[in-house]
């Protein structure tokens, strides 16, 4: 029975991490989108949820290319958030991450308001480094899938 609880408990950790990957970008859309700034709340305003699902799955893709004390680190850091939040509120939300960008506009938003308040119990310092990360894995996808665009020969 214990190789089923440790076999399930890890399928549910990488299913949390990869969807907190997606919602931590809906919590960025949304800080973003609360800032001063009119370029970023312009190109918000435009896009709305089909660049949170893009950036979803750039989140995702993303994660995998940092390098491993990274995604250690990462990992780490949405655990500690995540402890933070009542049972029955982890429970919703790995029910709405299994659903993956198959989601509603409705569930994201409502994962993203789970993540937000998870995230709030982190130390500013931690949180600011758990966005530094998202912000890098999301940079990692695009890059990687601007070379594998590039025409041959350029």
């Amino acid at each position: 029975m214990s190789t089923t609880n440790a076999s399930t408990t890890k399928t549910g950790t990488k299913l949390v991490l990869g969807l907190l990957a997606l919602a931590m970008i809906v919590s960025v859309g949304l800080r973003w989108y609360h800032s001063s700034v009119e370029d970023e709340t312009g190109v918000l305003q435009q896009q709305g949820m089909p660049a949170v699902r893009t950036g979803m799955g750039l989140s995702q893709e993303g994660r995998k290319l940092l390098v491993q004390e990274e995604q250690k680190e990462l990992e780490a850091l949405y655990g500690e958030a995540f402890q933070s939040i009542r049972p029955e509120e982890r429970q919703r939300f790995f029910a709405l991450a299994g659903k993956g960008t198959g989601a509603t506009d409705l569930e994201i938003s409502e994962s993203s308001a789970i993540v937000q308040k998870a995230l709030e119990s982190l130390p500013e310092q931690k949180r600011t480094r758990l966005f530094d990360l998202v912000a890098k894995s999301v940079q990692l996808a695009q890059q990687k899938a601007a070379s594998e665009n590039k025409p041959e020969g350029k």
